[in-house]
């Protein structure tokens, strides 16, 4: 199922949470009924919280099943919410703090359960992305841009990508992510970093109200969410 929405009046709603097959992570000024909404769709346990006194969560955190990886500027309390939330849902997941001079790894990473791909930018941190992750990482840029998280969504069935993505960079990413299914789109009517406008698992995804019907479809394909 994919479903339009906006986050506090705003469509870019892949800045502001994450979604993994496991748990979710969104803004804490959405309302009630609306995080149900979204665990419905998603089927996980969503988290409302701050990182780095910060709504951009999608921006600032990544995680998969595995392990979930937060900025050092994450403050203490917040650290603890996140670890309480793992524990009280009995997910076994590795929550992380990375020490970099780049904190915005929604941005630089991109990964599911099977693989990831980090930006060149943070190729010192690999085996800390292996450790936490627990998957093989690759890393490059693609459509000549560093920001591999933010132009693309990947699930554990299917991956969407920049439009500028070359069918080289395409079967690269198809083969670390080991998926068969990947596809270019854009999302809120012509944006083509993706990751600003989506969020998703196997399950479902969310997108920016801006989204138009052809987008959504190519989407719904990519991320192999047809049922």
């Amino acid at each position: 199922m994919i479903y339009k929405t906006l986050f506090s009046g705003v469509s870019n709603i892949g800045i502001q949470a994450i979604a993994t097959e496991k748990y979710g992570i969104f803004p804490i000024d959405l309302e009630k009924d609306t995080i149900e909404k979204f665990e419905e769709i998603l089927g996980i346990p969503i988290l409302q919280t701050k990182i780095a006194d910060s709504s951009l969560i999608g921006s600032l955190c990544v995680g998969n099943s595995n392990g979930l990886i937060l900025p050092e500027i994450t403050l203490k309390d917040e650290f603890l919410k996140v670890e309480n939330f793992i524990q009280e849902h009995d997910l076994n997941i590795n929550v992380s703090i990375v020490k970099s001079n780049n904190t915005a790894f929604g941005n630089l990473i991109l990964a599911n359960d099977y693989g990831c791909i980090i930006s060149k930018e943070i190729s010192n941190l690999k085996k800390d992305v292996e450790k936490i992750l627990k998957v093989k990482v690759g890393v490059g840029n693609f459509c000549e841009l560093p920001t591999v998280g933010s132009n693309g969504v990947a699930t554990n069935k299917g991956c969407v990508v920049n439009p500028l993505t070359t069918e080289v960079e395409l079967e690269w990413i198809k083969g670390i992510l080991n998926l068969e299914v990947i596809g270019k789109s854009t999302v809120n009517k012509g944006a083509m970093q993706v990751g600003s406008g989506i969020v998703a698992n196997s399950n479902g995804a969310l997108v920016g109200v801006e989204t138009t019907g052809p987008e959504i479809l190519r989407i719904e394909e990519y991320l192999d969410l047809i049922d």
